[in-house]
């Protein structure tokens, strides 16, 4: 079942249908380059081959299609079709974040305040984060990696419906969008509610409604660069040279904020040249 909020990321595209000129699955990532030269990106669905984009029977014939015709696919069931879906969403809002002054610059660490008492939930495995997030009470869920450490706990996503309402800040990944509401009221008495990777969404407005506290993502600089670096196998590490982290954040209990950044960017939209 779709969740409303990919309903939204949905339909916020589909008004302006831009041209494709390429789109790219990889075994990391996959890309799609607007006719402008915009790119999005989504990670490749982990899943076996019995829901590769092959079966769909669509392969070579993505170009043909408009942005808002593959934005749509984001509502399928096919992991590989839905993973398209939200790189070209992605390379929509790229072209659109050009527009937008509202959010800050940087590591999303560097503006979450983490206690070392704070019971701190990471839904996949941050490799790169875990160090500096495990100074305080980390607990990781996934799959994948369950009781492979012993300096602090990862245990598999069955726990989470017991384990998480203990966590004052959850960090989690889009690749869980589609249950970002259902974890949300699980972890009902987090203060922070973070969805953090390079290929979140960069619009807020739909996240902040829904309790996240912060959307971490990227803004790409030299799309060419990028689109060339994924092609040829680059990882995350990577993208620092032709991109630039940012984030938005939601004040806590303060809904003039989130009201003030929606009419903002309402207002910069209407004056954005198509």
């Amino acid at each position: 079942m779709t969740s409303s909020l990919v309903n939204e990321l949905v339909s916020h595209v589909l008004p302006s249908p831009q041209k494709i000129e390429a789109v790219f699955v990889g075994q990391r990532f996959i890309a799609v380059r607007l006719c402008s030269g915009d790119v999005g990106l989504a990670v490749t669905p982990l899943t076996r081959f019995d829901s590769c984009v092959g079966l769909s029977k669509l392969s070579g014939s993505f170009t043909q299609c408009n942005s808002s015709e593959l934005a749509k696919f984001c509502t399928s069931q096919n992991s590989f079709l839905k993973a398209i879906g939200l790189a070209t969403i992605n390379a929509v809002l790229q072209k659109e974040l050009k527009g937008r002054s509202d959010f800050l610059e940087g590591d999303f660490l560097k503006y979450l305040k983490i206690e070392p008492d704070d019971n701190v939930a990471t839904i996949d495995y941050y490799t790169t984060k875990i160090n500096l997030l495990k100074k305080a009470n980390l607990t990781v869920f996934d799959d994948r990696f369950a009781g492979k450490r012993t300096d602090f706990p990862i245990l598999p996503m069955s726990s989470l419906l017991e384990e998480l309402p203990k966590a004052d800040i959850v960090v989690l990944p889009p690749s869980f969008i589609d249950k970002i509401q259902e974890i949300r009221r699980l972890a009902s008495r987090a203060r922070e509610f973070v969805v953090v990777h390079p290929t979140t969404p960069p619009l807020p407005e739909p996240f902040f409604k829904r309790s996240v506290t912060m959307i971490a993502t990227m803004m790409i600089l030299d799309s060419d660069s990028l689109f060339r670096y994924v092609i040829e196998g680059a990882g995350t590490t990577m993208f620092k040279r032709f991109c630039k982290k940012i984030l938005f954040k939601s004040s806590p209990g303060s809904m003039s904020s989130v009201a003030f950044s929606s009419i903002l960017y309402s207002l910069q939209r209407l004056f954005l040249v198509p």
